[in-house]
């Protein structure tokens, strides 16, 4: 959280959670040649989990490596907003306290040069988390000008998707970018984002 002003380069990841995560408030960020292998993937979020200022802004991430090992590789890279409105917690989570309802924008990042081997899931932007269907589109985080850009490698099977969508229906996503995509997969899906707007998904 609270961010500023980071350069990474050149490191390796071995694990069960997000290789790398950007929390709140992170602005202008590059990482440049990272090995991730197995766990969740890169992470954007989770935003919007708590009252407050969620934004992200000006991230850029470039020569990605995602690899299959000891571990599942769940995702490549991967955008995670909370629902708008509260959602009750059990009492072991945040002392029982709701969550939800942050708001910002997630704006201007670039995700570049992914090679995938064995990946469960290409890029994916979700603005559902949060575990409560009856509230899903409801985020108060716009997402917009992301670029996914020269992704190839393998997806672990031919159901894996090549990317996935889910935005929030008050504040739709757009400008959404997939370029030079080489994955061996079928299709994306899309929910709540302004038409026209995403580019270079089939499904879309």
């Amino acid at each position: 959280m609270d961010a500023h002003n980071i350069s990474l380069k050149n490191f390796s990841y071995q694990g069960g959670d997000d290789c790398v995560a950007i929390k709140p408030r992170s602005f202008d960020i590059n990482i440049d040649g990272i090995t991730c292998e197995g766990g969740n993937g890169i992470a954007i979020g989770s935003l919007g989990q708590y009252l407050e200022d969620n934004s992200v802004e000006n991230i850029t991430i470039n020569n990605a490596k995602m690899v299959r090992s000891g571990f599942p590789m769940r995702w490549c890279v991967y955008i995670k907003t909370w629902m708008g409105d509260l959602v009750p917690q059990a009492s072991y989570e945040s002392e029982g306290q709701p969550r939800g309802g942050g708001w910002g924008k997630v704006r201007n990042l670039l995700f570049s040069n992914f090679e995938l081997v064995g990946v469960e899931r290409g890029p994916y932007i979700t603005q559902d988390n949060g575990g409560n269907t009856v509230d899903k589109g409801t985020s108060k985080m716009e997402i917009s000008e992301i670029t996914f850009r020269g992704f190839t490698g393998t997806l672990r099977s031919s159901s894996g998707r090549l990317g996935e969508i889910s935005c929030s229906k008050n504040l739709p996503c757009f400008n959404i970018y997939f370029e030079d995509i080489d994955l061996q997969s079928a299709s994306g899906t899309c929910h709540w984002t302004k038409s026209g707007t995403i580019f270079g998904l089939p499904g879309c």
